[in-house]
């Protein structure tokens, strides 16, 4: 599996996304690399919106209400530091199965209303965490 470091694409968005001032005058296209995110973060948005409506079998423009914040903890809790630089894609992956957002669990004790805040207490446990990993 390629991962993020291993593309040159994926080498600049990690240096942008650590310090773009330095990847700028390390000779990194930032402008172009920040077009290709943003432009694959669209296709890829509009892809997830097509799989939506077609599996609700109906447009809402209110289905994803939430999911943010639940893409957000994902990455925490995969080890993407928050303050920029360091990250990876195979833990992320591996946060985002049900068992590890405690979203099974949370579903079978009828308690459905509190996953939201359950994922804003991870995502704060998480950035203290890693405050004071830093520090």
């Amino acid at each position: 599996m390629v991962g993020t470091g291993e593309t040159s694409l994926g080498r600049q968005l990690y240096a942008i996304g650590g310090n773009e001032q330095a990847a700028r005058l390390s000779g990194v296209p930032v402008m172009r690399a920040k077009v290709l995110a943003y432009l694959a973060s669209g296709v890829f948005a509009a892809v997830a919106g097509i799989c939506q409506a077609a599996q609700e079998q109906q447009g809402d423009p209110e289905a994803g209400a939430g999911y943010e914040l639940i893409a957000i903890a994902m990455v925490v809790i995969g080890g993407t530091n928050l303050m920029g630089g360091r990250g990876g894609l195979g833990l992320t992956l591996l946060a985002c199965s049900p068992s590890a957002t405690g979203e099974d669990p949370i579903d079978q004790c009828g308690a459905r209303g509190k996953r939201l805040m359950l994922t804003g207490v991870i995502i704060i446990a998480a950035v203290l965490a890693q405050r004071r990993k830093s520090a």
